[in-house]
């Protein structure tokens, strides 16, 4: 025999472990007052390090609970997008924009959907010959004597562990930004760091590649500053390619390793 059902709906329990009604309508608050805030910083131009409204302008001027502040505060937190300070002057404030709070998003979605550290290698050969292309095209006079700059710091570093992997990545993330894509951008420097997070990489390459790779860098910036796209991208992608297989020939199991969620 089936039980009656409550004429009240409000009297029915929800399952266990259910969230209340309360916690959804908070939570969609909280949703609605993080895109503000987001919004807010996005058009006053705030940057790294600026502060944001103290809890209780921000309670006034949203005209929220407590606790729906709270939860935005701490979503924005979790991207990256803010850090919370303690102490007598403490509070919210914007945080520095880092693909490695993208990484650890992405490394969840690509962990749950089987995606290999091979398919990220992929990846990683289709985008970031292409930025080097459009580094190459785009001709910014600023960002070629910043490039100039950093394969000289390049040249002149020590090939050892870990300023090897520092000065490669000042290299790639320089190339990347230079494309004037922010959308390439962000995503290349994400998929680099991932890469490197969950394989400890610049640790699992060979010594042996580091001034193959430091001469091809040079290679590359040349071809930048000189204005020729076609070869900076075929440089570049020869440039990974080898990378690749030096990787996978140290760790044969790599490619098929299903990528690591950071969490």
């Amino acid at each position: 025999m089936s039980e009656a059902v409550p004429s009240d709906s409000s009297q029915v329990r929800a399952p266990k472990g259910r969230v209340s009604r309360a916690t959804r309508r908070r939570s969609k608050v909280s949703h609605l007052v993080a895109s503000e805030i987001v919004r807010d910083i996005v058009e006053m131009g705030l940057k790294e390090g600026d502060q944001l409204p103290n809890e209780s302008a921000m309670l006034e001027e949203f005209d929220v609970g407590r606790a729906s502040l709270r939860e935005a505060l701490r979503m924005l937190e979790s991207f990256g997008l803010i850090a919370i300070k303690q102490g007598q002057k403490g509070g919210p404030v914007v945080a520095a924009i880092d693909p490695v709070d993208l990484a650890r998003s992405l490394s969840f979605y690509f962990h749950m959907t089987g995606a290999t550290y091979g398919d990220l290698i992929e990846a990683r050969l289709i985008i970031e010959p292409v930025m080097a292309r459009l580094a190459a095209e785009r001709q910014d006079e600023e960002q070629m004597k910043q490039l100039r700059e950093v394969i000289e710091r390049e040249q002149e570093a020590p090939l050892d562990e870990p300023v090897y992997v520092a000065r490669a990545n000042e290299f790639h993330y320089m190339v990347s930004g230079m494309s004037g894509n922010h959308v390439l951008d962000l995503i290349g420097r994400s998929l680099r760091a991932l890469y490197q997070e969950g394989t400890g990489s610049g640790a699992l390459l060979p010594p042996e590649t580091r001034p193959v790779a430091r001469e091809l860098h040079k290679e590359i910036s040349e071809a930048i500053i000189g204005g020729d796209g076609e070869l900076a991208q075929n440089l570049m992608a020869r440039h990974l390619e080898r990378l690749a297989d030096a990787q996978f020939e140290q760790t044969p199991n790599l490619k098929d390793q299903r990528v690591t969620w950071l969490g």
